[in-house]
């Protein structure tokens, strides 16, 4: 795991372009759609390695 802060909902939508809705949703649907969050108390966090990785597995999907 990366030592970098920890991201926030607001940081991954403004990264992303994704509507903080669509990142719940994306939460709710289950392993492999979007990036990995997890709870941290009541609020979303996401490791940036694992969104890195997931814009990453986008970038393989979009080219094939």
């Amino acid at each position: 795991m990366s030592r970098r802060p920890l991201a926030t909902l607001e940081q991954i939508a403004a990264f992303t372009g994704l509507p903080k809705r669509t990142l719940y949703d994306q939460r709710h649907r289950g392993v492999g759609v979007g990036a990995l969050a997890f709870k941290v108390g009541t609020q979303l966090r996401w490791d940036w390695a694992d969104v890195d990785a997931w814009v990453t597995q986008q970038k393989g999907q979009a080219a094939a």
